[in-house]
């Protein structure tokens, strides 16, 4: 990226890439955290639903962020 702007394609392509793999890895590590807690008994829930739900509310809630930063002026 050349100064705070997105100039190219590839740029552009190279933020949503690098933003998709941090919503995935957030969501992972909210669903493994979770998934912990249920087995070791301090949650005592269904564990897809919960495994489901952590993961999902963490990845879009990383996606909306990267919205926010990828053109803050129309967000804001």
């Amino acid at each position: 990226m050349k100064g705070n702007t997105l100039n190219t394609k590839k740029d552009w392509k190279a933020y949503w890439k690098f933003m998709f793999a941090k919503a995935f890895r957030t969501g992972l590590q909210s669903a493994i955290s979770l998934w912990l807690a249920n087995s070791t008994g301090i949650i005592d829930a269904d564990m897809l639903q919960l495994i489901g739900v952590a993961f999902m509310t963490s990845f879009v809630t990383v996606l909306q962020h990267a919205l926010e930063q990828y053109k803050p002026k129309e967000t804001f």
